[in-house]
């Protein structure tokens, strides 16, 4: 009889916080998706302990102040709304990941335009090869975002900005979709900035070699250029680092501003006004 009373409480209680064990669910759902491609915190198989705990314990601190998202009618909805807050987080998780894939671009332009293409390192985060450059490049994109509090600014989103974001109301709309497409391009444009001072010193080197080839036709330029090329590569590698962290911190800054985009695509809660705040005529 008492184990009989305990289902049929517990029961009740599932009943009656539906709403709530619904939105933990949707957030759980977001913090997932987010976690797979955040730079910094994604890398690992060995770490997927940690992040199932990080995911479960962010999902739960943001449903104690989200409010509770509508109970689905029926099936159909349910799966829309998981899919909906997937998208969220992977959009919002994205953003910064395009950032670093555009530097590693940039360094790959460099090793290759040196001739340090045939040096590859397993990158764990990706499980692909990358050159030696591309990765250092890459690795320090990331330390960099994760000193300057970039994740903290990702997870405050994704948390949804201290409980004003409905889960499982994010649409994709024609400006979110524009914004990840130029996000997208501008892989490219990152990558060329990063790579130019290497690729446009390099060009300058190959040209005064050929004018020595030509003015000292007893000069073997095939054994002198190889490391000549690469020792001047890797030296404009190593001064042009401090204006890449330069350039890489004024990017990470408009990400915040590209979080706030994609936050736009989702009902929010009215802004309640403060009572204390002097009312303006």
């Amino acid at each position: 009889m008492a184990e009989g009373l305990e289902v049929l409480n517990f029961g009740n209680f599932l009943v009656d916080n539906a709403a709530s064990i619904w939105t933990f669910f949707l957030l759980s759902i977001r913090f997932f998706a987010m976690m797979m491609l955040l730079p910094g915190l994604n890398g690992g198989p060995q770490g997927r302990y940690v992040r199932t705990a990080g995911i479960l314990m962010m999902a739960f601190a943001s449903s104690t102040t989200s409010p509770n998202a509508t109970l689905p009618p029926d099936l159909a909805t349910m799966i829309v709304q998981g899919f909906s807050e997937a998208l969220l987080g992977l959009a919002m998780g994205l953003l910064p990941a395009l950032l670093i894939a555009g530097v590693v671009t940039g360094g790959q332009l460099s090793a290759n335009t040196m001739g340090l293409g045939a040096s590859q390192l397993i990158d764990p985060t990706l499980g692909q090869t990358s050159t030696s450059l591309g990765r250092v490049f890459g690795d320090l994109t990331a330390v960099l975002f994760l000193l300057m509090g970039g994740h903290y600014v990702v997870i405050k989103a994704v948390s949804g900005l201290g409980g004003t974001i409905i889960p499982g109301t994010f649409v994709f709309s024609e400006i979110s979709s524009q914004l990840l497409i130029d996000r997208t391009g501008d892989i490219f444009r990152v990558g060329v900035m990063v790579s130019a001072p290497v690729i446009v010193a390099l060009l300058l080197t190959q040209f005064v070699m050929g004018l020595v080839t030509k003015a000292v036709p007893s000069v073997n330029i095939f054994i002198v250029s190889f490391p000549l090329t690469i020792g001047i590569g890797l030296v404009l590698s190593a001064l042009s680092l401090p204006e890449l962290l330069v350039f890489v911190e004024r990017e990470i800054v408009g990400v915040e501003n590209s979080l706030l985009v994609l936050v736009e695509d989702t009902k929010t809660l009215p802004q309640v006004p403060d009572p204390g705040a002097p009312k303006t005529p």
